[in-house]
This record gives structure tokens, C-alpha cells and sequence, in this order.
């Protein structure tokens, strides 16, 4: 979680604990909130995953990331950036 802090620069703390999580899963894309990763929903492709995350991210006012299998961060994005 401090990685993920310091990517944020500690603006808005409620954001990284609310923060949304892209990432592919097998064949699926999956979507959940940071800190709560057994808590997931399953997408057939990225644009669907994008646009819940996107959904939840206004909710929440939060940031988006899309991360790769391994757990890299491929991208960042604020909840106004989702597309």
C-alpha cells in the first residue's frame, strides 16, 4: 500500500483506499476495489472491465489502475480519465 501512496502523492488518502483495479485474469478481466481482491467481478474484455471500473470510480471520486497479471501497474488514470 505505501507504493501505492507514494504514486499518488498523498493527495487524497480516501483515494487509494478506494481505489479501482483492472487486471486480466486467465482469459477474463476482472474489477475490484483496492484492499479487496477476493471481492471481484469478471469481464469478458478490457472495455467492459473499463467501464465498471469507470463506473465506480465516480462513485467513489477515486483512480483507476490496469494492472498486468504479474501485478505491474500497466496504467493510471483518475476517475475523470476513465474512458
Amino acid at each position: 500500500m505505501s507504493e501505492e501512496k507514494s504514486q499518488h502523492g498523498g493527495g487524497r488518502p480516501e483515494m487509494v483506499e478506494n481505489g479501482v483495479i483492472v487486471k486480466r485474469k486467465g482469459d477474463d478481466w476482472i474489477v475490484y476495489l483496492v484492499g479487496q481482491e477476493d471481492d471481484y467481478e469478471t469481464f469478458e474484455t478490457d472495455k467492459e472491465a473499463l467501464r465498471r471500473a469507470d463506473e465506480i470510480s465516480d462513485e467513489y471520486e477515486s483512480y483507476v489502475q490496469m494492472v498486468d497479471e504479474d501485478g505491474d501497474i500497466d496504467e493510471n488514470m483518475s476517475y475523470d480519465d476513465v474512458k
